[in-house]
């Protein structure tokens, strides 16, 4: 066989395994769509899905599964690092609004069956798709704060999980703690009104804080019942609406619940 015949037959074999791995790929989230059954890895921590820096690829992923036995042996290795987790169950009518979740959250892939024989993963955007911003029709709000969030999981995950033996913070979780730190000064968030009531406070410690959220869902959390309107205010004007009793701001009480004095 010739060089030129062995390039040739290189180039078809490769573009044979570009072709079944997009094969594999769409029945594979055709599976996520529509399969009977889908579980997804939550963070005890955060109450939030678990997210992990992928080393290879730099990737913000989460891990999903497509039955509860895998996903208990494919996960293990997550408790084996000491991170309290447990399994979710996302049913199919619940399923588009889990993986749109993930965007405000900063998350950009998906790991399938991680730790299993058959394990894969995407690109969050391959799944789901997204209007742009500026295609939304007027009158609409997409307040997030991506980076922020996925800063602040990262950070309470390796806190939480170590906060009983470890007083000082070490050197990763400063550096974590410095970062969230320059997001929030860069943020628009979503806060809290009660009509005739102003501002809610929520006990922490004995003190004060308010509520403050990174994107609308994380404050819809806080409104189950419908008690309060909703304003969106830079972080340069939080200091400005909090009243002489209040320590700080408590961030997505019902996610991360990260206290920041201020």
């Amino acid at each position: 066989m010739s060089i030129r015949q062995m390039r040739h037959t290189a180039q078809i074999n490769k573009m044979g395994d570009s072709i079944k791995k997009m094969m594999n790929l769409q029945e594979t989230m055709q599976k996520i769509r529509n399969g009977e059954e889908l579980y997804t890895v939550m963070s005890l921590c955060t109450r939030m899905p678990f997210v992990y820096c992928n080393p290879k690829t730099y990737d913000d992923e989460v891990f999903i599964y497509f039955d509860k036995d895998g996903a208990n042996m494919g996960a293990r290795w997550i408790l084996e690092e000491k991170n309290p987790i447990q399994l979710a169950r996302i049913d199919k009518n619940s399923r588009l609004g889990f993986f749109t979740s993930l965007f405000p959250m900063g998350v950009n892939a998906v790991s399938v069956d991680q730790g299993l024989t058959y394990e894969t993963g995407f690109q969050l955007d391959q799944l789901v798709r997204r209007q742009d911003t500026e295609q939304m029709p007027e009158g609409k709000l997409r307040i997030e704060n991506p980076e922020l969030h996925l800063t602040s999981l990262y950070f309470a995950q390796e806190f939480r999980k170590n906060m009983d033996a470890k007083t000082e913070l070490p050197e990763g979780l400063r550096e974590l703690n410095e970062e969230m730190l320059v997001h929030f000064c860069k943020g628009k968030y979503v806060i809290a009104i009660e009509e005739g009531k102003g501002f809610p406070l929520l006990q922490k410690n004995k003190e004060a804080y308010q509520p403050v959220f990174t994107d609308i869902p994380e404050f819809q959390k806080f409104n189950r019942e419908k008690k309060y309107g909703m304003a969106v205010v830079e972080y340069e004007k939080i200091r400005k609406i909090l009243g002489p009793e209040t320590k700080g701001v408590v961030l997505n009480p019902f996610g991360v619940d990260i206290m920041l004095k201020i």
